[in-house]
């Protein structure tokens, strides 16, 4: 595991007025999967909102690379982090390669043009997350597998060091499900990128997960190894 520490919580808690947790420290690495897992309700959405800058703390500090990331334009934030939200297409008539293009729009220059850098990393997107075959095809025509892998693609072509990802697999059958998560580890690996992302599948983050954000369900957050977490009380309602 590399040794930079690229996101680092302080004291934090997250809600809407109300706190949903209690206060809690968390530092996340270079090159790791974590996985958030947790009840319904508990907060996971909401700490992935707060840790992308869109959703003030109620208490406490994010640092994103050394620096806390309220001090970021949002031109600046968009080149270091990005999230992922699986949510419904607003331009489904768009091709795959003018969606994973979107992801160059933080490195825009004049009139927006497109660098022949900006068309060889939309390029690499496309390639790193098979989709060179649908690359011309207009999203209304994916499957839900193949368009969460367009999602992922548009995030690698904004070249960011973090990666926040709202149940990326929610609507994946097991074949994709598996596909995705196995994509999400390489990633890690091969680019060093911390991606961190919120999940049901219990089984696939014990997989793949190399640590995990638990939420007990009463208030309480704590990042930990895989087999603490499930040694842990935070995961027994797991068990229920």
């Amino acid at each position: 595991m590399a040794e930079e520490i690229v996101l680092s919580v302080k004291e934090l808690s997250v809600g809407y007025q109300k706190s949903l947790t209690t206060s809690f420290d968390l530092n996340c690495f270079s090159g790791e999967l974590i996985c958030m897992l947790g009840p319904n309700g508990t907060g996971k959405s909401t700490l992935l909102k707060t840790l992308a800058g869109l959703v003030v703390p109620l208490s406490g500090s994010i640092d994103l690379l050394g620096k806390s990331i309220s001090k970021y334009s949002l031109k600046e934030r968009a080149q270091k982090l990005t999230t992922v939200f699986m949510a419904h297409l607003l331009t489904p008539e768009m091709t795959v390669r003018e969606y994973v293009s979107l992801g160059r729009t933080p490195y825009a220059g004049f009139l927006d043009a497109r660098s022949e850098k900006d068309l060889q990393v939309v390029q690499n997107a496309i390639e790193d997350t098979r989709l060179s075959s649908f690359a011309d095809n207009p999203m209304y025509a994916l499957s839900d597998g193949e368009r969460s892998r367009v999602f992922i693609a548009r995030a690698l072509a904004q070249e960011v060091k973090v990666l926040l990802l709202d149940e990326p697999t929610a609507f994946l059958d097991v074949p994709h499900t598996i596909f995705l998560f196995d994509l999400l580890k390489k990633i890690t690996r091969l680019k060093n990128n911390t991606i961190i992302l919120s999940t049901h599948n219990i089984e696939y983050a014990k997989r793949f997960a190399d640590r995990i954000i638990a939420f007990d369900g009463k208030g309480n957050v704590s990042l930990m190894d895989v087999k603490s977490a499930f040694e842990s009380d935070f995961l027994q309602w797991t068990e229920g």
